[in-house]
């Protein structure tokens, strides 16, 4: 008998765990909104993010092929979406748009 591999057996845990945890897609959006972005202007950008965590996140993407990493002659670090990871933006703008739809609602619920 094959042994059933979880991640591919439920493809929404499979974008829970690409996307899913605290910063990412804070992180995705700020990448997104600037087109390139530096590490320093980044952390700036996605408030209350420490620098240990934004390189572990930063890593993790670029590992998933969310984000690549630009190494300029000037050895200055920028970050800017991949394909893949720009693929994304419409569903984040659609949880965007969901959220301030039911602003009131959500905040009840998070806000106890």
């Amino acid at each position: 008998m094959e042994k059933i591999n979880k991640k591919q057996s439920c493809p929404f845990s499979n974008v829970m765990e690409l996307l899913g945890g605290k910063w990412k897609i804070f992180i995705i959006l700020r990448i997104y909104e600037n087109k390139k972005i530096r590490f320093n202007k980044l952390k700036k950008a996605v408030t209350n993010i420490s620098s240990q965590v934004l390189v572990r996140k930063l890593d993790d993407m670029r590992k998933d092929g969310l984000i690549v990493k630009i190494i300029n002659k000037s050895q200055n670090v920028e970050y800017k979406l991949s394909e893949f990871g720009n693929s994304v933006i419409p569903i984040i703008s659609a949880l965007k748009k969901w959220s301030l739809g039911r602003k009131k609602e959500i905040s009840k619920i998070v806000n106890v």
